[in-house]
């Protein structure tokens, strides 16, 4: 839209097209490499290379018009782009405040919802989990009765099943109110992501589906082993469930150059729009039909606690890819 702004106003004011849309044409496949660098930087960095970048267009336009001999028009448009660069500098600065802002308030929304569910684990999941075990001790007496109808024992199975799940859902509102009291040790994390890839294979087998991995060897980090795993597991279970059956899931784990590593769990199953991306890993919202949406709020709570986070990146119809960043064991 700018480029096109650009061609009008030259085409009112006398310009040279073709010297015009050749000049822009330039900056417009400049600013490629260029905005990839600038979503780099904070605030700081953002603001020098957008500087960089467009006091190139004044410092050239100064070169040429002082070949012409033009030094009263160099003075001009050399002090024009100084205005324009600091406008310029002052809307970035704004806007990357701005979402700066915006991000820090989700993160506080954020962070009051898990409050409120800790709340009410900690206040409720004890109370609930008591009376439920003595429940499923009488149905398991019950299900042993020898003068039950086929009837009967399916509708215990089934009462038993529910009761299962309705504990799995307690535990992880504990895993949420539960406090990070635990000694953090090195782990093998090479071996933690072959162990969960081996626990979820027959899984996955059931439902047709593959899994390729590609984990390089030798990676250490520092955390607890039965929490990463947890991680693994629920997010590589979601990913065979994402896909139903006759698909393909990859795994790979690799060192990164800033001292972290990335693990990536990538599926072709039915993908996710907008609007279920940003909502992913909020208490009480799934995907699923009979999902909690705790299971990715209890793995991006355990992440976030280890140094790391979790990238979602989904496309209806196309499938899922989780990138879990986890900083690496400080050597020495």
């Amino acid at each position: 839209m700018a480029f096109l702004a650009l061609l009008v106003t030259g085409y009112f004011t006398d310009q040279n097209m073709l010297v015009l849309a050749g000049n822009y044409s330039v900056y417009c496949l400049l600013l490629l490499p260029v905005t990839r660098l600038f979503h780099r930087y904070r605030i700081k960095g953002k603001v020098i290379v957008i500087s960089l970048f467009y006091m190139m267009i004044p410092i050239t336009r100064g070169i040429f018009l002082q070949i012409k001999g033009d030094h009263r028009q160099t003075i001009f448009e050399l002090s024009s782009s100084l205005i324009i660069v600091a406008t310029l500098i002052a809307i970035v600065y704004l806007i990357e405040n701005m979402n700066e802002q915006m991000e820090m308030k989700q993160e506080l929304i954020r962070t009051e919802k898990m409050n409120v569910v800790s709340q009410l684990a900690a206040s409720v999941a004890h109370e609930i989990r008591n009376p439920m075990t003595s429940v499923r001790g009488f149905m398991q007496l019950m299900q042993k009765e020898e003068n039950l109808t086929k009837e009967q024992h399916l509708y215990i199975s089934i009462s038993i099943e529910e009761l299962d799940r309705a504990q799995g859902i307690i535990n992880q509102y504990l895993a949420l109110a539960k406090p990070q009291t635990d000694q953090y040790e090195t782990i093998d994390l090479s071996s933690v992501i072959h162990q969960s890839i081996d626990v979820m294979y027959s899984y996955a087998i059931l439902n047709s589906i593959h899994i390729t991995q590609q984990v390089e060897s030798g990676l250490e980090i520092e955390g607890l082993k039965l929490e990463i795993q947890q991680v693994l597991i629920n997010i590589i279970k979601n990913a065979i469930e994402a896909i139903k059956s006759e698909g393909e899931i990859w795994i790979s784990a690799a060192k990164q150059s800033d001292g972290y590593v990335s693990i990536q769990i990538k599926d072709n199953g039915v993908g996710m729009t907008e609007t279920q991306l940003k909502k992913i890993g909020s208490p009480y919202y799934s995907t699923k039909e009979k999902g909690t949406g705790l299971g990715l709020t209890v793995c991006h709570q355990i992440v976030k606690q280890m140094g790391g986070n979790i990238m979602i990146k989904s496309e209806l119809q196309k499938g899922t890819c989780f990138t879990i960043h986890l900083p690496l064991k400080k050597q020495g």
